[in-house]
């Protein structure tokens, strides 16, 4: 037999799947209602601390008060 022949070695076929890509637009939607909820996150921490810190209740002053000091 002449290596003319010889058939070439047969492989398998590839039976692992092919992920899927996700839609062009999905991506963009979920990033989008993300930053819209870590920008009122934000903006609702913002007005709390700054609410707080400027005019802060009477049982916060007392708490902060009777609270030992770090450095102390």
């Amino acid at each position: 037999m002449t290596r003319d022949n010889v058939p070439a070695p047969v492989q398998p076929p590839n039976l692992a799947p092919v992920p899927q890509q996700p839609a062009v637009g999905a991506g963009l939607t979920a990033a989008i209602a993300q930053g819209a909820a870590q920008g009122a996150a934000r903006s609702i921490t913002a007005r709390l601390v700054d609410k707080f810190l400027t005019n802060p209740p009477d049982w916060l002053r007392a708490l902060s008060h009777a609270l030992p000091r770090p450095w102390e």
